[in-house]
This record gives C-alpha cells, sequence and structure tokens, in this order.
C-alpha cells in the first residue's frame, strides 16, 4: 500500500521525523521536489508500507503532511516510479 503526501518546503523538518521514527523510518519513503510535478514550493512525499503504518502516521498529527487522494495521487505516483525505472534502466545500459 502506498499513499502520497504534499509538504511545504518550509517543513522539511517533518521528513526528518519520519524518517527518525522506529516504525516508519522503516518503510520506503521517498521524498522529491515538488515543482516537477506541479506542486511548486512543495515536497511530494511517498510512503510505501503496511496499512497500519498510515495510521502511526495520523497519530503524529502532523498537519502540515496534506495526503494526496484519487487520480492525483495515482498521478504523481507514477511519475516517480517511472523516474525512477528509468533512471535503473540508464545505469544498467551505462554499466551493462
Amino acid at each position: 500500500m502506498f499513499k502520497v503526501y504534499e509538504l511545504s518546503k518550509e517543513n522539511r523538518n517533518i521528513i526528518d521525523k519520519l524518517l527518525a521514527d522506529d516504525i516508519i523510518g522503516r518503510q520506503s519513503i521517498t521524498y522529491k521536489d515538488g515543482s516537477n510535478y506541479g506542486y511548486n514550493s512543495k515536497f511530494i512525499v511517498i510512503i510505501e508500507g503496511s496499512p497500519d503504518i498510515f495510521a502511526r502516521i495520523r497519530d503524529l498529527k502532523e498537519k502540515e503532511l496534506k495526503e494526496l487522494s484519487g487520480k492525483k495521487a495515482d498521478e504523481v505516483y507514477n511519475k516517480v516510479k517511472n523516474e525512477e525505472n528509468n533512471s535503473q534502466d540508464g545505469m544498467g545500459f551505462l554499466f551493462g
């Protein structure tokens, strides 16, 4: 399961807080500059993990972390994953 969030760049410390958390930090957390995805002055944060992880994120009460939903979330997620796959393919081509 995954969820996509937007986070104002002024609140970058929240990403550090998520990464430092004993449980959330063990999940797959990706963050990117949002301007590449239509979210200027924001980070895009993707968290992949078990469903109970997202309850923990809500428990941290990070109001600045705004969840994207539906089509928007799917579009951003797919763009990020395609970029990751393309960069891995490029490295394979270079060093293959």
